[in-house]
């Protein structure tokens, strides 16, 4: 509906109501926000989420063991701290400022999908081994998606 001035109709249910620019402006900013809580929310679970199955792999029978010698011992440290920088500082780094740090966004998406692809292998999915990581991904993954106003500026580059 066109109307002279700087007004705009828009419908809330069966009424009409007619808002000014400058009022459908004002909103934006709290509604920003909000998208902005929601993605540190959910960066945050992220990261905590994968710091505790970091951890418990430290625990875990036959689990991590930093500083083993030989070739085996140094692709286990690069693991880790590859775990550890990709899957808990990036989203943390992220979540300080998520409408300039996609970038960091884009490398937590990315180390969770390797995480994902790294759990297809020639031998059965066991349950210990393969359902924690997978509901990190689902949940981590899922939260972000919840939360992004516009989830496909993880994958426009």
């Amino acid at each position: 509906m066109a109307r002279h001035g700087r007004a705009a109709a828009i419908e809330s249910g069966p009424d009409l109501r007619r808002v000014t620019v400058a009022e459908r402006d004002a909103s934006a900013p709290t509604e920003l926000a909000a998208a902005a809580r929601r993605i540190r929310f959910a960066l945050w679970i992220g990261a905590a989420l994968w710091l505790c199955l970091l951890v418990a792999g430290f625990f875990a029978p036959g689990g991590w063991t930093w500083g083993m010698p030989g070739p085996v011992g140094h692709m286990e440290n690069y693991v880790i701290s590859l775990w550890l920088v990709v899957l808990v500082v990036a989203p943390l780094l992220a979540a300080r400022d998520p409408s300039s740090n996609l970038p960091a966004m884009r490398v937590y998406v990315l180390g969770v999908l390797a995480i994902v692809l790294s759990t297809i292998r020639g031998e059965t999915p066991k349950l210990i081994a393969d359902a924690p990581p997978l509901a990190a991904a689902l949940i981590g993954l899922g939260l972000l998606v919840w939360a992004l106003p516009r989830p496909s500026v993880l994958w426009r580059f």
